[in-house]
Parts: structure tokens; C-alpha cells; sequence
């Protein structure tokens, strides 16, 4: 890169900080503009679902049943039932928009690849799936926390003009964090709690790029070796190189990796995704394909684009069109205000926030962040950390799910007093 590159990029990102609030205010708008939509559409392209392997899971099923009463058979029985009519058409990844119990086709997939390898991981995956889906949707709480979220590092290396890291607030936190880049031994001390817990899922995301951490894939190796069955992680695709590429495809892992991308055409990407090259991310992807291909065509690796929308030059249709033969899964929703750090910016009428009084989060009863200094925090938006439960340096990930910090924040959220935390009184809820 020239010297006039480099200051145009840091000019560049200056402006993003600069109009940070402003831009907050944009996108809140033209979020709601659009009615808020946050329902992913998900295309499937190769998952090697079909009726037939359907009904391979449905006799495996069977099977474990039939074997001698299991701890969740009647989990396992309700999958089951909604496996024998099945329509192929769910395209609900998360479910918490359809009435009851859904498998998107992708998670149909998952628990194939289970199959085939070892039976019994299909019949954990499964019923950790039905469990999440149908409980924590519905606000019932786990002994443990079902989905972990990791941050490997807060470091980025692109200024996204929607994401944190183009927050002037989320920099200065960077620069004054001691530790920026999570230790290995404070990693291990995660995994190992969470894998003696039953956790199944494991995601690396958080407010930084993944792969900057040094030790990213060990710590992805450290995981499937530990036995967590569902593994996924974003990246921007700025650092992926054929060395990375084949230490994740040669893990044996049932791992998600999503690309995360918002435009099919090189001027609007590179304006959205400061500091990015949107040639290179292309070539990148086309590298990881070949290398898969070619080298390890069995690998349960599976991968994704997810595209944000949130201004109206994005056109999803084209991004599909472009970035699907690339890739396994294509999905596009419209963003939620409160990543854009609107989350935290008072109401333009001078009165306390009151957005969503009525909504009870799931987050609260599905999900826990892990940023890269052991802090533990119950929500992503909350990027600043208001509503920290604790550091797991010195307190267990079991204490701070079931502590009072935590109990305080389902309460208010159940009682209908969800306004009266802060920012969750700034956030329409998940």
C-alpha cells in the first residue's frame, strides 16, 4: 500500500468516527423505515438434505429409543414427530419467529454430518437445538448457558461504518484495554468449564475480527477436541491465508464459518467495510473453495454470507446472485438499530428511552459474551459493558449465568420492568 493509500484509508476512518452518531441516527431511522425486519431468508445450497436422509435420522431416532429409555426421550420423540413431516421449506434459522419447534434445513444438514460420524453427537445436537428453540424462546432457563459467545480479540482491522468499531467510544476502549487479545489460559479455562457443563455451541464473535487472534485456531481445535458439537465463527475474510484455511478444513469440525459481507459490487462494499478490498475477499473465498475441493472434499465445514442491510444502495437480490456460488448459505436481513450504537444515545425528546417495555429478551436465557479480558456481559449491543455480570479471571461462567446480577436482569425483563435497565430501556429486544 502507498503512503497516499494509507492516508486516504486513515482519513477514511477518521470520518467514520467522526459521524458516528450521526450515522446512528440513519440507520435508526431507515431501520424502522423498514419495519425493523430482522428474520434471516437463508438459501441452502449444499447440505445434502433430502427425504431419504431425513429418514436416516428418523430411524436413528428410533433406534436410541428403542435402546433403553434415554435422559431427554421425550425431546427426542418430539424431533421426531416434527421430522416425519418435515416440508423442506423452513427457512427460519433462528425459529424465534415461527410458531413452536423448527429445523432450518442447514441444522437438518448438521445433524446428518453428526450421524454419519458418531450417532450419539446427531442425538445430542438435536435435542440441544429442540431445547434452545422451544425454552430459551420462551423464557425458561438452562442450568447452563446453551450458546457461548467467545471474543478471541477486540482488535479489528476494518472500520465497518455500521459495527462498533466505528464508535469513537468502542476505540478509546480499545486503546485503554490491558489486555485487547484473549490469553490462552484464560481460553482454556472458558472451553474447559464449558465442556464439563454440557455446552454444545461454542461462537468466536464479539467486537473484533476472530482470526487476529495468533492462536485462532488452536483455540477452534481446543474446542471440537473438547467435544463441542456446534462451532461457528465470522469473519471479514481480510486474513485468510491457505495455511489458516487448511488447519480449520483439516480439523475435522463441525464448524460454521460466515463470511460477513453487505454488497455484491466493489464501491459500496469498500465504502461500508473501511479499510477492506473487496477483490481480495473474492479471491480469498475462491482460495477457500479450491482448497476444500480439492484437499478435503468430506470435511463438515460449512460456510455462509451474511449481508446487513441498512441503507438503501444495498441490494440484497444482487448480493445473492453474486456471492451463493460461493459459498454453501446465503442470508440478508435488515440490521437492528441497536448495533449501530444507537443503543446508547438518548431519546431526541429529552425523555428516557422507553423502546419494547413489553418484550422479554431471549438473550437472557440463551446466550452469554465473553469479551477478550474474562469479562462477562449478557448482551452483544452492550458493547461498553453497562450491564457486566462479572470476569470469569476470578468468578466461574455456572456463577454469573445463575447469580443475582443476572437473575435481576430476568426479573425486570419477566415483570415487565425490562425500561428500567439501562441500555435494555434503548433496545427493541431479541
Amino acid at each position: 500500500m502507498s503512503n497516499d493509500d494509507k492516508n486516504d484509508l486513515k482519513k477514511m476512518r477518521e470520518q467514520a468516527l467522526a459521524k458516528h452518531d450521526q450515522r446512528a441516527t440513519e440507520i435508526t431511522k431507515w431501520v424502522k423505515d423498514h419495519h425493523g425486519a430482522h428474520t434471516p431468508r437463508v438459501n441452502s445450497y449444499v447440505t445434502g438434505v433430502t427425504p431419504e436422509s431425513v429418514n436416516e435420522i428418523i430411524a436413528a431416532i428410533k433406534q436410541e429409543l428403542e435402546n433403553g429409555r434415554t435422559e431427554d426421550a421425550h425431546v427426542l420423540l418430539n424431533v421426531m414427530s416434527y421430522l416425519q413431516k418435515y416440508d423442506f421449506i423452513t427457512t427460519d434459522e433462528s425459529g424465534i419467529d415461527t410458531p413452536g419447534f423448527c429445523l432450518a434445513v442447514s441444522e437438518v444438514g448438521i445433524a446428518l454430518r453428526h450421524l454419519r460420524v458418531n450417532p450419539k453427537n446427531a442425538m445430542r445436537y438435536l435435542t440441544y437445538r429442540y431445547k434452545l428453540k422451544t425454552l430459551a424462546n420462551r423464557s425458561a432457563l438452562f442450568d447452563f448457558v446453551p450458546i457461548l459467545h467467545v471474543e478471541s480479540t477486540m482488535i479489528c482491522n476494518l472500520r465497518c461504518i455500521m459495527c462498533y468499531q466505528s464508535d469513537p467510544k468502542m476505540q478509546n476502549e480499545i486503546n485503554s484495554a490491558r489486555i485487547k487479545t484473549m490469553p490462552w489460559d484464560l481460553f482454556t479455562k472458558v472451553a474447559d468449564e464449558a465442556a464439563a457443563r454440557g455446552c454444545c455451541a461454542v461462537v468466536f464473535a464479539g467486537r473484533g475480527e476472530p482470526t487476529l487472534n495468533p492462536r485462532f485456531s488452536e483455540m477452534l481445535r481446543y474446542c471440537h477436541n473438547k467435544g463441542i458439537l456446534d462451532i461457528k465463527f465470522n469473519t471479514n475474510v481480510m486474513t485468510l491465508t491457505e495455511a489458516k484455511v487448511r488447519e480449520w478444513l483439516s480439523l475435522g469440525a463441525f464448524l460454521t464459518i460466515v463470511f460477513s459481507v453487505d454488497a455484491a459490487d466493489k464501491e459500496t462494499f469498500e465504502k461500508i467495510r473501511i479499510g477492506s478490498d473487496f477483490d481480495r475477499i473474492v479471491s480469498n473465498i475462491e482460495m477457500f473453495n479450491r482448497i476444500r475441493r480439492e484437499e478435503f472434499p468430506n470435511s463438515p465445514i460449512r460456510t455462509r454470507v451474511n449481508m446487513v442491510t441498512f441503507q438503501d444502495d444495498q441490494d440484497s437480490e444482487k448480493a445473492r446472485a453474486f456471492w451463493s456460488p460461493l459459498v454453501d448459505e446465503f442470508s440478508a436481513h435488515n440490521a437492528t438499530f441497536e448495533q449501530s450504537g444507537s443503543i446508547y444515545q438518548p431519546d431526541p425528546g429529552g425523555l428516557p428511552p422507553n423502546v419494547a417495555p413489553d418484550k422479554i429478551c431471549s438473550q437472557l436465557f440463551g446466550h452469554l459474551y465473553i469479551w477478550a479480558d474474562g469479562t462477562v456481559n449478557p448482551c452483544e449491543n452492550d458493547y461498553l459493558s453497562h450491564l457486566k455480570l462479572g470476569n470469569i479471571q476470578t468468578e466461574s461462567i455456572y456463577d454469573l449465568w445463575n447469580g443475582p446480577k443476572m437473575m435481576k436482569l430476568r426479573i425486570a425483563h419477566m415483570s415487565g420492568k425490562k425500561n428500567t435497565c439501562y441500555p435494555c430501556n434503548n433496545c427493541t429486544g431479541y
